[in-house]
């Protein structure tokens, strides 16, 4: 299942395959709502992938449905690195252009960072910091980046995948421990 949706494997959680059966993409909210909830013992938090990387995290769960702020949600955090870079930053939600594409925002950029080449731009991946997102999951490619208001760091926009606001399908990762009795 891993191989065929391009999921990357992670032993300590389970893929719950979940169908979106609804999205809302407005000024106030981006979120989907999904086809699994309490009947498959879903937790509030857990993070939702696709093949294209973070899709989100669950709010909301009720019995047959739950509910995924997604990643361009202004109200999502997530703590992020540069690929091939350990140091952390901060990414967070900046909602979607009316028919346009989603994005965010990454903050706290080492004033060292650099973007060489604007049609490969870094790659930011989730660090695993605060407990939700495993490590190495693709976030999104940071863009144009700019002197932060400090001055003490950059700041710069980050290109979601365009595939956020059609997907039919997500998989839900349910910690392995959840199961346990």
């Amino acid at each position: 299942l891993e191989r065929m949706l391009q999921l990357p494997s992670r032993p300590d959680f389970k893929y719950e395959i979940a169908r979106v059966v609804e999205r809302d993409f407005n000024s106030w909210w981006q979120q989907i709502e999904v086809r699994k909830g309490r009947n498959y013992n879903i937790p509030v938090g857990t993070p939702v992938i696709f093949s294209g990387g973070v899709v989100g995290r669950i709010r909301e769960v009720g019995e047959y449905t739950s509910v995924v702020d997604l990643i361009s949600s202004e109200h999502t955090r997530l703590a992020v690195v540069i690929e091939g870079d350990n140091r952390p930053l901060s990414f967070r939600g900046a909602g979607a252009r009316l028919f346009g594409s989603p994005s965010g925002f990454a903050e706290y950029i080492p004033l060292d960072a650099r973007i060489n080449d604007q049609d490969n731009p870094p790659r930011l991946i989730t660090s695993g910091m605060g407990g939700v997102f495993p490590p190495g999951l693709h976030a999104g490619y940071l863009r144009n980046l700019r002197q932060g208001s400090s001055g003490m760091f950059l700041e710069g926009d980050v290109q979601l995948d365009n595939a956020l606001m059609s997907l039919t399908e997500v998989a839900i990762l349910v910690p392995i421990t959840q199961d346990a009795p």
